[in-house]
């Protein structure tokens, strides 16, 4: 008969981690929304640079004015009749706050780029931690429904003896409330696969969701005997990248204050044809210079640069803050990695002992050399150490999942 995890597994509906990862590369949600906002910022930052350029316009109109009624102004030769054509053209040579704003544009696009690096970090992180749970939830029935078996076994063997006067009936209640307990506990995880199955559809975009089903199994990662560098990875996050920015934002919101006091210098001609008619316009060429030289505007440049330099000042300190934060969150998540990892050689040396206790316990309370409650002890301690164990190889994919989450790495390119 074919095990319920082998038919998973031949499903084909059942996918593949690398299968998840190309689905909730192109399809999740927040991170379209992060590529979206990237590509807005990159098109503000586009548009700034026409500043630079000579801005020209087109103007024509044609009207009839006079006194009367709507009749008249149609009709009437009473009134006068106008038409105009202009093309003029702008260029400034000189304003300091059309580089400021380059700069600043500059600066939300890095802003962006580090928003859109720490949505791929989250995502990956999410998709580890759900494709993982959802792995766990399968397995989990997998491993429960032998421990279903087994203790139905231990029941009907435990009541075999009890009919036949070798035990008693408080052993045959314990073993049946045991059998109990496992199917019960059956029972709550086909319920907790269901749950995981909507996480993972939630982290891949699908709409609706449905049934979905993994395959694969648990990894079991080495550590490197050197520990990591966490303020050269500090250096690399996106908390980083992205007070960074902000930093970058306020210093060039600073010197554009302080543009305010400069002088701008603008070049401009125009070329307008007036008349009665488009036929009977004139020519009027116009072209000339214009110098503007800020002299008081009531204090506000002054406060406004202030302003700005008190924001640059808190955002220095909030990159300071961020950094210290950011690489004690590294040294947190690498600790807990590291934890789950040496933990995985520990809880697989005492599986290894509770397996060959149990088996050595059944046989001596065959032989009757062991009495139920002492051999019920055994088969406890192996149930514990079973689920111990799958909850540890969950534990080390939930911790690595983290630990990149607080680099801003991961799966996703």
């Amino acid at each position: 008969m074919m095990t319920a995890g082998a038919a998973r597994l031949q499903a084909q509906s059942a996918l593949t981690w690398d299968d998840c990862v190309k689905e909730a590369s192109t399809h999740n949600l927040d991170l379209l929304s992060a590529e979206q906002s990237l590509k807005a910022a990159d098109d503000n930052h586009l548009a700034t640079l026409g500043q630079f350029f000579p801005q020209v316009s087109f103007t024509a109109s044609t009207g009839r004015s006079g006194l009367g009624g709507l009749d008249d102004a149609l009709s009437s030769p009473d009134y006068g009749q106008n038409a105009s054509l202009s093309l003029s053209a702008k260029e400034d040579l000189f304003v300091f706050n059309d580089f400021t704003s380059v700069d600043q544009s500059n600066a939300q696009l890095d802003v962006s780029r580090a928003q859109l690096q720490q949505a791929k970090a989250q995502l990956s992180h999410d998709l580890k931690t759900d494709f993982y749970g959802l792995l766990y939830a399968q397995k989990q029935i997998d491993l429960l429904q032998t421990i279903v078996d087994r203790q139905k076994n231990n029941m009907d063997l435990v009541g075999m003896n009890f009919k036949g006067g070798t035990d008693n009936k408080g052993s045959y209640l314990q073993a049946e409330a045991a059998y109990a307990e496992a199917v019960f506990e059956l029972n709550q995880a086909h319920r907790g696969l269901r749950v995981s199955q909507k996480q993972l559809d939630q982290v891949l975009g699908r709409s609706p969701m449905d049934a979905v089903e993994v395959q694969g199994d648990f990894e079991n990662p080495s550590l490197s005997d050197s520990s990591p560098d966490f303020v050269s990875l500090t250096l690399q996050t996106p908390a980083h990248r992205q007070a960074l920015a902000q930093l970058h934002q306020a210093e060039s919101q600073f010197t554009s204050s302080q543009g305010a006091f400069l002088p701008t210098l603008q070049a401009n001609a125009s070329l307008s044809h007036n008349g009665p008619t488009f036929d009977e316009s004139l020519h009027e060429w116009e072209a000339g210079i214009s110098l503007n030289i800020p002299l008081f505007t009531g204090g506000e440049h002054f406060f406004n640069m202030q302003s700005a330099g008190e924001s640059k000042k808190g955002s220095e300190d909030a990159l300071k803050s961020s950094d210290l934060k950011t690489e004690g969150s590294l040294e947190n998540a690498y600790a807990s990695y590291e934890d789950a990892v040496d933990q995985i050689q520990v809880l697989q040396s005492q599986l290894t002992a509770a397996q060959t206790q149990e088996e050595i316990g059944k046989a001596e309370y065959l032989n009757g050399l062991l009495i139920f409650v002492n051999w019920n002890q055994l088969e406890n301690a192996l149930t514990s150490q079973q689920k111990a164990m799958l909850s540890g190889l969950l534990s080390v994919e939930t911790s690595e999942a983290g630990w990149e989450l607080t680099q801003g790495k991961g799966v996703i390119p």
